[in-house]
């Protein structure tokens, strides 16, 4: 058994938890097995997998597992004040706010609903619209892929779905608001995204916190754990947005997934801003000839904030075309790892690859890594790969 090293384990977690937390959610038996099966997953997997990447890990050393418990879904239904704003009352909004491991709220635009959008909490999706997500929940990425999302496939409790229909073009963004409220708990929400044939959708999902109220920072901690599953059907467009903006208590662990088809396109923009530890997975998989992924993240760090950022992209159909640009600001004393990989695989000539990872350093007890890597399995390709780190000169 491979255990959480640095981090043991959340507090109260055993099999015997996991059952009263399936019990709470009315969930059936076989649900329970799949959580218990990601908790073996989790136990069992390394904090990394890749001999190139596996002395980083020593980033994770502030993340005190053993004190944060599984949080649970409160029953209240009441979106706080300090987001309000963010949201606003006029009715025309899709938007889905989550407080803790409660969802507060999901609203959907009355014409979308009647044209067959589906905008839900991944607990009524599971429930009510299992023919829909049925082959692509928990498939795009595996419990067995990455060890904290066998985490989230354990303690799940919220999350959204969002389903979009055949030759559906939504020209106003969805839009996902999490808060972080308490201390002490992990909240864990798992969102599945399918944009079927020829549609074209914009998610936008953000990230906050507001538990800074005079308490021990060093040794109270949260954690946000979020996984997402994208899946683009062909010809189809999705264009996700990200920002996280959580405080230095909070940490951020978050792993997504995106499976595109023939002729498709999916673009990821991500804002890694707030937040003590943030480890983050991404995954552009071109599974259909002709298919598209670009990849823009930003890195803001300043404090002692940590960034263990991967960024993917896997190639595995002929003619398609993956992009990652990657670039990182530190100051103080905050410390950044790029981490990513193009693998194209046999059956994808003719693809094209581009991967950037490069980093700023404005402070003298900054740091920050790049580590590109290529894994290339045929010819008749082209991928190329960059990264650098530049100290500025304080003159």
């Amino acid at each position: 058994m491979t255990l959480t090293s640095p981090s043991q384990t959340l507090a109260g977690l055993s099999p015997d938890s996991l059952k009263q937390l399936s019990n709470r959610l009315s969930e059936s038996e076989s649900q329970l097995k799949l959580r218990t099966s990601a908790l073996d997953s989790y136990y069992n997997q390394p904090l990394e997998k890749s001999v190139l990447y596996k002395k980083y890990t020593d980033m994770l050393t502030g993340l005190k597992l053993d004190t944060i418990s599984p949080g649970l879904p409160s029953g209240k239904a009441t979106v706080p004040l300090e987001i309000q704003h963010l949201i606003g009352d006029d009715g025309n909004q899709t938007v889905a706010v989550q407080v803790d491991s409660e969802m507060v709220r999901v609203d959907t635009h009355g014409q979308l609903e009647r044209e067959g959008l589906v905008f839900t909490d991944i607990k009524t999706a599971l429930r009510e619209h299992h023919d829909l997500l049925a082959d692509h929940f928990g498939k795009i990425l595996r419990p067995e892929d990455d060890k904290f999302a066998a985490l989230n496939a354990a303690l799940y409790t919220s999350g959204v779905f969002l389903f979009v229909p055949k030759g559906l073009k939504v020209n106003i963004p969805i839009r996902s608001l999490a808060l972080v409220k308490s201390l002490g708990i992990g909240v864990f929400a798992h969102n599945l995204i399918i944009a079927e044939e020829n549609s074209k959708i914009t998610f936008l999902q953000e990230a906050y916190s507001n538990i800074n109220d005079g308490h021990d920072l060093q040794n109270a901690q949260s954690l946000l754990s979020e996984v997402t599953e994208a899946y683009v059907g062909e010809e189809a467009e999705l264009n996700f947005a990200s920002i996280q903006n959580l405080e230095e208590n909070v940490h951020y662990l978050v792993n997504r997934r995106s499976s595109s088809q023939k002729d498709s396109r999916i673009n990821w923009t991500v804002g890694h801003i707030g937040g003590g530890i943030t480890r983050s997975r991404m995954d552009s998989a071109l599974d259909g000839p002709g298919a598209n992924a670009e990849d823009v993240e930003v890195v803001f760090g300043g404090g002692a904030q940590m960034f263990d950022i991967v960024t993917d992209l896997t190639h595995q159909a002929p003619s398609t075309t993956g992009s990652v640009l990657a670039r990182g600001v530190l100051r103080d004393k905050s410390r950044l790892v790029f981490k990513g990989m193009i693998r194209i695989e046999k059956g994808a000539k003719n693809s094209r690859s581009y991967l950037a990872e490069h980093a700023m350093i404005l402070s003298k007890n900054a740091r920050a890594d790049a580590i590109p890597g290529l894994e290339i399995e045929t010819n008749e390709v082209k991928a190329t790969h960059s990264g650098s780190v530049a100290q500025i000169d304080e003159e």
